[in-house]
């Protein structure tokens, strides 16, 4: 009797269907026939979730069991997401793990306490890609780091300094690397060569950024202002931050990464060190000096500069002077941004002082090719308002396009010269 047609598909095929089965389906394909009885007991890539585990007879545990104790040859992929989970079971599956050469190890565990990651996981030496959610990180004083390691994501960890700053710097094949809503450390010193992307989500009081030069992408999202302590007036934030960054090409960064920034002296000549900075995505308080000071540098050390986010942000009673509002755009007239293209201004509570960073960007920007600035509102009068300044300002670029749009959909396209 001649056997079905995907009984005699290659065996790295029948493994791809496989593997885009949830856990439940692949495993039920062990009764097709005697072709398929072992197929699902060795898939390399397994995955426990709501969606591939049906517990209406067995518990979650009992349905990990039966596939780890059940399995045939290695485990390269076990990811596992569930809210709330039994940590003595998960201390058993990672030690049974790190006997079989895991290369991607991932734990999505929501809520309840930190668990706690046991010692058998820090000898798992073959690992390339580790993710961690809602975890405890304490590993032992031996742990000589992943030497195989090329990406890192927690979130909601607890950490000391020296855990995260060794953490790091020793895993030397890592390449990217997030952190997202951790605790237990203040210093994010990064260390790490071969490192092309960064994510930080979180606090911290002070970073240190060394052996870097690959970084590539940045995105930071602070979550409290920095508190400068007491003492001599320390060096500039932000040419320590660009120190070791000679090839950064994209920075995402909120309001109070910026006050980060701020801290500190500047030379009265500014390094060009961002010579590949393409894209900028950045907070300013439009009514903070030391904000608008820190954003025209990080401009004019990026003169290849191709889009720009601006998310323009004031105090609740804030009220433009004009004076001072227009002194930081004339003291800069000279500034000249040769290759920016496209930009957006979000400008929803701080319009007044975003007209004359408006006024500036355009009077800057001879390649300018859109520019659009997000309004709270389109409507008349206040839309067509600020239409008709845009309208009377200068352009350096003589194929610009300006959109003026608020978050409903309304949109103005203001294209007279």
């Amino acid at each position: 009797m001649e056997l079905d047609r995907i009984s005699n598909l290659p065996s790295d095929v029948t493994e791809k269907i496989l593997s885009h089965l949830p856990i439940r389906d692949a495993v039920r394909t062990s009764v097709l026939s005697t072709e398929w009885r072992y197929k699902s007991a060795m898939l390399p890539r397994l995955v426990f979730d709501a969606k591939s585990i049906s517990t209406e007879h067995q518990t979650f545990a009992n349905v990990v069991d039966h596939v780890l104790l059940s399995h045939i040859g290695p485990v390269y992929k076990f990811k596992i997401v569930k809210a709330h989970i039994s940590f003595r079971d998960m201390d058993r599956w990672i030690l049974h793990l790190s006997r079989n050469s895991i290369k991607e190890f991932i734990l999505e565990h929501w809520g309840g306490p930190r668990y706690k990651v046991p010692s058998s996981m820090f000898s798992c030496q073959d690992l390339t890609y580790l993710k961690l959610f809602t975890c405890l990180l304490q590993p032992p004083s031996t742990f000589p780091g992943f030497k195989s390691l090329k990406r890192l994501r927690i979130a909601g960890v607890t950490l000391t300094d020296d855990v995260l700053e060794n953490m790091i710097v020793h895993c030397p094949l890592l390449e990217r690397l997030s952190v997202e809503w951790c605790d237990g450390f203040s210093r994010l010193n990064i260390n790490a060569p071969n490192l092309q992307f960064l994510r930080f989500m979180g606090d911290f009081e002070d970073i240190n950024i060394l052996n870097t030069s690959n970084l590539v992408d940045i995105y930071i999202d602070k979550e409290h202002e920095f508190v400068q302590r007491q003492g001599p007036c320390r060096s500039s934030n932000l040419l320590k931050f660009f120190a070791e960054l000679p090839n950064i090409h994209r920075l995402d960064m909120n309001f109070l990464f910026t006050k980060y920034l701020a801290v500190g002296s500047l030379p009265e000549k500014l390094p060009i060190s961002c010579v590949h900075l393409q894209f900028l995505s950045v907070s300013v308080c439009i009514d903070d000096d030391k904000d608008i000071i820190t954003f025209l540098c990080l401009l004019r050390m990026s003169p290849a500069l191709e889009e720009l986010e601006v998310y323009a942000l004031c105090h609740q009673n804030y009220k433009a002077e004009v004076g001072k509002v227009n002194s930081w755009v004339d003291e800069n007239q000279s500034c000249s941004f040769t290759q920016l293209r496209r930009v957006k201004i979000y400008c929803n509570f701080a319009v007044d002082g975003a007209v004359e960073l408006i006024r500036f960007l355009l009077l800057s920007s001879p390649a300018l090719e859109t520019m659009t600035v997000y309004n709270r509102t389109t409507i008349p009068p206040a839309g067509y308002d600020l239409a008709k300044k845009l309208l009377r300002f200068r352009r350096a670029s003589l194929n610009l396009e300006i959109i003026l749009t608020d978050l409903t959909g309304g949109s103005i396209l203001i294209s007279e010269m």
